[in-house]
């Protein structure tokens, strides 16, 4: 990311002295199930490192919530049974953007009509990771169809199954694949990887920051996260992702600095987001 880009972008970050929480956006994440409740908390982590006034982890059942209480206090959860549920919190809580799916488990055809409601209902920012994507495998003509401004965040081999091409084309002309599928879905795709790609058809981006030692389970997840508190400070979605990924590879650069190539886990990237946020803003003064 050129730097003029990266100060502009980290300048949007400042705050006024009488700055309000909601000021900063309300993050909705929808995520989770009882055997990888930690998805969506890491997520919830992400985007509060990365500055949302508000984060509430939506939940199937009250184990989710408590568990997700006890490790980090300052999320708050909410406990849905339906679609319908989830869209009167949007409306009368005030949610600026959404994260559905990381570590959510449902059966396929349900989770595709749950977030079909969803993103056909709001007009403001999705991410769509891991399980909220996979139920548009091989349907994504659907995607175009949303009212909701999306954003996908597949690895290669999620990209792969959800576009049925084998990763080993993608990987030959990944870059040309990606801005063609973005443009004809009117979506954001961020193909995440060794310089993570990212495009909305037109726009392009080629991240340079991170390391190896990112390579570990709940990477993606707090990725999810700082593009779900980003996008809610600026009308230019592509560059708030842009700088998602940005600053997202730096975290980990700075905790692999504290902890090693080999002991990062993807806390310890969450943590550190406030820190590479830190030194750019710091640049700028």
């Amino acid at each position: 990311m050129k730097e003029k880009r990266i100060r502009d972008f980290a300048s949007k970050l400042k705050r006024n002295h009488d700055s309000y929480k909601y000021n900063f956006g309300h993050v909705l994440v929808i995520a989770g199930s009882k055997t990888m409740p930690g998805a969506g908390a890491l997520c919830c982590l992400g985007a509060l490192r990365a500055g949302s006034g508000l984060v509430t982890y939506a939940v199937k059942d009250n184990f989710l919530g408590q568990a997700c209480a006890i490790s980090k206090p300052e999320i708050m959860f909410f406990v849905y049974k339906t679609s319908l549920d989830i869209l009167d919190f949007i409306k009368y809580r005030k949610v600026t953007s959404i994260v559905i799916g990381p570590g959510l488990k449902a059966d396929n055809n349900i989770l595709y009509k749950f977030i079909k409601e969803i993103i056909s209902a709001v007009n403001i920012p999705v991410i769509l990771d891991a399980s909220g994507l996979a139920c548009f495998n091989g349907i994504t003509g659907e995607l175009k169809t949303a009212n909701a401004k999306l954003i996908i965040t597949p690895h290669l081999g999620e990209f792969s199954k959800l576009l049925n091409i084998q990763s080993a084309v993608i990987e030959n002309d990944r870059e040309k694949i990606v801005s063609d599928f973005a443009e004809a879905n009117s979506l954001i795709c961020v193909l995440k990887g060794s310089n993570t790609f990212v495009s909305c058809g037109k726009k392009k981006y080629k991240n340079n920051t991170g390391t190896p030692a990112m390579a570990t389970a709940g990477s993606g997840d707090v990725l999810s996260g700082i593009i779900s508190s980003f996008v809610n400070v600026t009308d230019d979605i592509f560059e708030a992702v842009t700088f998602a990924v940005f600053i997202h590879g730096f975290a980990g650069e700075i905790a692999e600095k504290d902890k090693g190539m080999t002991g990062i886990i993807a806390s310890d990237i969450a943590e550190n987001i406030c820190y590479a946020v830190k030194q750019i803003m710091m640049k700028n003064t």
